[in-house]
């Protein structure tokens, strides 16, 4: 990748008159008075790869030393490397070879589940890879990805690869991992016991999907919103996650139906169980819909329950509100109410969701991409304040990793320098010659070429006139298929990715 500045490796390094957003710093008050758009211009010194301080900016007359690095950004921005609470790299890259032929959430489910005869290990483990080599390269140090278990081989194929890729990527990107079920899936408690201890085991966290779908919310939803046991179903989330100290990453509300409240039941479920503070819900795209009223019961238990909601703009844009003809223009745009739950006092995040599949067609795991276009479809530019920390410091406290998404003195000197002098430059354009730093060191990782890819089945695209190719017969939600028990060695033994292994398809009937 091409570097707007050449950075040479140096024991000792000093940043010279870098704009950083002043909530991605200590409060200092001997630093200068922040621009209109709360940025500080300061001068930065890491030694051995940390931080050492954070100074008002003062020139580079002062820093004549042969021994130490000079960089003068010239208010060049810098922020700390990203941190991306919310990714699916499991279903990452499959959505040109099985496409979602209307765009819809109903389309990608069914779509999802169609692509479902290519998985096999070789082929999760090359997109899962392929997709943590983008996101490094663009900045990203900690990544938290969901995975599909609705069925046993999904198991059998998720973690094994998510265990052998967090530990490759150990130092580069520190990655989390979440099982993804419905939440009807809890009602065989054998299954969801098995569930949970996999999750353990792999040193997961446990998930589920509530209110979720086009038709969340509505009590004849059965898969997602349980109307007749969601009570029971939750408590056995929650038991199940506190016998096993595993935090919570839920699906919610990924739709536009006033009745889809599975923000309000989990908060309230967060408080009854004493779970306070380890409880993260994505997207809650419904909360648009709610009345004043509702609105503000649902956002006071979210913040009595310490619950931090993430949004996904640039997924929750391109399949909310969709028409399914392709005949009408959306009327909203599908991203949560950040601005309403940050006033009240919730943390709110930002990150990718997903990226080329059956869910979003585009997307690269770019948290700039990501802040850039939910500052524009959220109006979080005037002013833009401390948003920056929603692609920070906010999901690296809900993943629990105090070192990242910050520049501090004693942190590792983890950042993204940019040529750029201020939020204007920086989002309105791609910002392609940003140079990374990890440990005080720039990397030389590019974006891998798609190329890499080319191992898995030519691409099956559904055009306008092959509407039929798609399997409508299945279900949004499906039933999940029987649990198999699984072999005690599945998380430590592991086919040869060379080679390829059995094909996941079988038995597989729908997707979340």
């Amino acid at each position: 990748m091409r570097h707007f500045v050449d950075i040479n490796t140096q024991t000792h390094l000093r940043i010279l008159n870098a704009s950083v957003p002043l909530c991605c710093i200590p409060k200092d008050s001997s630093l200068p008075s922040p621009t209109i758009d709360s940025l500080a211009l300061v001068d930065i010194n890491i030694v051995e790869g940390k931080v050492i301080g954070i100074h008002a900016a003062r020139g580079s007359a002062g820093y004549v030393n042969h021994n130490v690095g000079i960089v003068d950004l010239r208010h060049g921005m810098v922020l700390p490397t990203f941190v991306d609470l919310h990714t699916h790299i499991d279903k990452a890259q499959t959505g040109e070879r099985s496409r979602n032929a209307d765009g819809t959430l109903s389309g990608a489910d069914r779509s999802t589940a169609s692509d479902a005869e290519f998985w096999n290990q070789d082929d999760v483990y090359r997109r899962m890879d392929f997709s943590l080599k983008c996101a490094y390269a663009h900045g990203t140090s900690a990544l938290r990805t969901h995975l599909i278990n609705m069925s046993d081989k999904q198991m059998q194929l998720t973690w094994p690869c998510f265990k052998i890729l967090k530990e490759k990527w150990k130092g580069k990107v520190e990655l989390q991992g979440v099982s993804l079920v419905v939440l009807s899936f809890f009602r065989d408690e054998q299954k969801a016991v098995q569930l949970a201890n996999l999750v353990k085991s792999a040193g997961g966290m446990l998930g589920a999907a509530v209110c979720c779908a086009e038709n969340g919310g509505d009590p004849n939803d059965d898969w997602t919103t349980c109307d007749r046991d969601r009570d029971a179903l939750l408590d056995r989330v929650f038991t199940l996650a506190k016998e096993r100290d595993l935090d919570l990453d839920f699906h919610v509300d990924e739709n536009g139906n006033e009745r889809a409240k599975g923000l309000l039941y989990i908060a309230r479920k967060t408080i009854q169980h004493g779970y306070q503070g380890r409880v993260v819900c994505g997207h809650c795209c419904s909360l648009c819909y709610q009345g004043d009223q509702d609105l503000e019961v649902t956002m006071q238990a979210a913040k009595d329950a310490g619950v931090t909601v993430v949004s996904l703009p640039l997924v929750n844009q391109w399949t909310q509100d969709r028409d399914q003809q392709g005949r009408r223009t959306p009327r909203w745009r599908g991203v949560t109410l950040l601005h309403e739950l940050r006033s009240k006092g919730i943390p709110v995040a930002m990150a990718s969701d997903n990226t080329r599949d059956q869910f979003f067609a585009y997307g690269d795991l770019d948290m700039l991409e990501v802040f850039n276009q939910g500052c524009r479809m959220a109006h979080l530019d005037r002013p833009y304040q401390d948003w920056a920390t929603t692609v920070g410091s906010v999901p690296a406290d809900a993943m629990n990793l105090p070192q990242h998404g910050r520049i501090a003195p004693g942190l590792p000197a983890n950042m993204v320098l940019f040529k750029a002098r201020g939020y204007s430059e920086l989002l309105a354009r791609p910002q392609w010659d940003r140079v990374v730093l990890r440990n005080g060191v720039a990397i030389d990782a590019e974006v891998p070429d798609y190329s890499e890819l080319d191992t898995v089945p030519n691409e099956r695209r559904y055009t306008a006139d092959q509407l039929s190719a798609v399997p409508s017969e299945l279900p949004c939600m499906p039933h999940p298929e029987p649990l198999q028990v699984l072999p005690n060695n599945v998380l430590n033994s592991v086919p040869d990715l060379k080679s390829g292994a059995k094909s996941a398809a079988a038995g597989v009937k729908g997707q979340v």
